[in-house]
């Protein structure tokens, strides 16, 4: 087996390995890469450290702060001839959106479409490749199945466009699924489709990503069938998005996230859908992330979680880049991050080869409230 995944790794090409990219990371965690075997050239060290490394190291430094900081990655890799320059659409992208409640009934009949046994299904299916790693076979052909999921599932929709985003400097796509609208504003909802297992860094090692983040993917696939089914017809674009390479560094949702900022595209709001599956905080049932998000659309998503869903849900803070929000957030445009737990009560289990159903408890049931908040969510911002 270790000689069948060797030969696995060796049969990718080469400039998967051999670019340099630019990583920008707090200076708490630079420590952390210093004391490591890491190669890298430091470009910047004021604010936040700029650093110079090989894209091969992607994998280890995530693990390297996964290890001493006990949590997902927290940094930005974006390529060498992109400084990614901040809030180019600053005065556009961040306007004013209606956030009553008025949509009660639609609504409320609409969430109670929602499936578990169709997530449950869904988060078997995208777990079961070998890994989903950006640069790996199985991690670019899991993305491309998942184009065709959604194609079928949207088959019968003339109004739905589904398409496989293409980034410049690794193979691995981001899917997106439009609704076309009335209207040139888009609701976006999206979530990384990448995985990794930062106990055995690289393309060649077994990582499910069940958690983090078939669950989420699976649980943005419940929306988009439960809008086709029900006919949904939207007046601004909603648009779902399954990001790739996420996992070294927010690298596909920073690529989008760029790009609508360059064209000034209007986005009324991102929802983030990263881990949705694992019930770590016993008193709330959405750990809603305070910092790098935007404080109105937060309190949104509460109010909807209380007028329709009646659960618990509370704020806390990552401190850091720790998922695709921080892509748009960094651009100015609205986004928000409903965490399944509170940063502290996370699944223990992301990154490894045990992000399975085992610690889940063999069913979808934390994710079925996630799908009827993002319904909800797009349901009462379309309008």
């Amino acid at each position: 087996m270790k000689t069948k995944l060797l030969i696995f790794a060796l049969t990718l090409p080469l400039t998967c390995f051999s670019k340099s990219v630019l990583v920008d990371l707090p200076p708490s965690s630079f420590e952390h890469i210093k004391a490591s075997s890491i190669n890298y050239k430091l470009i910047k060290k004021q604010g936040a450290v700029t650093l110079k490394v090989k894209e091969k190291d992607l994998s280890k430094i995530s693990g390297v702060l996964h290890q001493h900081n006990e949590r997902c990655g927290g940094f930005v890799a974006r390529p060498l001839k992109s400084a990614y320059p901040k809030y180019k659409g600053w005065d556009d992208n961040r306007y004013k959106v209606d956030y009553s409640l008025t949509k009660e009934a639609l609504v409320l009949d609409t969430i109670e479409k929602v499936q578990e046994a169709r997530i449950l299904a869904d988060m078997t299916w995208f777990s079961s490749y070998h890994t989903r790693y950006y640069s790996s076979k199985t991690g670019i052909q899991a993305m491309k199945d998942l184009h065709a999921k959604w194609s079928k599932i949207a088959a019968s929709r003339n109004d739905i466009k589904v398409e496989l985003f293409k980034h410049a400097d690794w193979e691995q796509p981001t899917v997106i699924l439009t609704f076309k609208g009335e209207t040139k504003e888009n609701i976006i909802v999206g979530g990384h489709g990448d995985s990794i297992n930062t106990d055995d860094e690289g393309p060649h090692s077994h990582s499910p990503g069940l958690d983090d983040n078939a669950s989420g993917i699976s649980t943005i696939t419940e929306i988009i069938r439960v809008l086709v089914e029900t006919n949904y017809k939207s007046k601004h674009n909603l648009q779902f998005m399954a990001f790739s390479a996420e996992e070294v560094g927010l690298r596909g949702s920073m690529d989008i996230a760029a790009k609508y900022d360059a064209e000034v595209i209007k986005v009324r709001g991102y929802l983030n859908l990263d881990g949705t599956n694992f019930k770590g905080s016993s008193d709330i049932n959405f750990a809603i992330i305070a910092d790098d998000t935007d404080k109105e659309q937060n309190a949104f998503l509460g109010k909807i979680s209380d007028t329709y869903l009646k659960l618990p849900w509370g704020y806390d803070k990552c401190n850091y880049a720790c998922s695709d929000h921080y892509s748009f957030d960094y651009k100015n445009f609205r986004a928000s991050f409903p965490g399944e737990a509170r940063v502290l009560e996370e699944n223990p289990r992301i990154h490894t080869t045990d992000d399975t159903f085992d610690v889940m408890g063999n069913n979808a049931t934390h994710a079925v409230s996630f799908a009827k908040l993002g319904l909800s969510y797009v349901l009462e911002l379309d309008k």
